[in-house]
Order: structure tokens, then sequence, then C-alpha cells
């Protein structure tokens, strides 16, 4: 298994009243699922929003020029967060499964004419 250490902080945006410890915990949880990424993550945010009916989790990651978005819904941001980072795991191992199903290969060079 390849694991890419490198993992970029996610911008966080919050919406209604989220405790910074709620923040923290879900930035530790995408952080942890991050680290299940087949290629190198190149831009990362999360969305907490409490003033949503049911306490909502977004997270938006590109891995490598594949972008992947993923939302859950739960009676708290910590569920909420669990079932994100369960979500974002179980996409991050398709890919890896699926390569064909990412970002086309780039073409092979080709010599000038001269």
């Amino acid at each position: 298994m390849t694991r890419i250490e490198q993992v970029i902080s996610p911008q966080v945006h919050t919406h209604g009243e989220v405790a910074p410890e709620a923040a923290a915990y879900a930035v530790a949880k995408l952080e942890a699922a991050l680290h299940h990424a087949p290629a190198p993550v190149l831009r990362t945010s999360l969305t907490l929003d409490a003033a949503a009916p049911g306490d909502r989790v977004d997270a938006h990651v590109d891995v490598n020029g594949v972008g992947l978005h993923v939302h859950a819904v739960g009676e708290t941001l910590q569920e909420a967060t669990d079932l994100m980072q369960e979500r974002l795991r179980s996409r991050l191992r398709r890919i890896r499964r699926r390569p064909q199903q990412g970002p086309p290969a780039p073409l092979p060079e080709t010599g000038s004419p001269q």
C-alpha cells in the first residue's frame, strides 16, 4: 500500500455556532482519512454547518486532479464528522481500486518536426 504522508491543512468554513473543539475534531478526522489517499492531495476544504436541520459536515478534496465531495448529517457535529470520514475513506478506496476513473493520463510527448 502506498502511503502519502503530506496532507494539506483544509480550509474550514462554519455556519451557526460551531465549537472550536468540533472544528478541530473534524480536521483531525479528515486528515486521518486523507492518509489513505492513493495520490497527492492538492486541496481540501471542510464546511461545518450547525445552523442546518441536523448538523452537517461537507468535505471537498482534490486528489491529484480527482475531485471528491462527501457530506453527512447527524444529530451532532461529531456524529456527522464520523460519517463523513467513513464516506471519504470509502471514496478513496474506490479511486485506488479503479484508477481509470481518475483524471486522464497525459498524452505522450511526440518529437517536434524539424
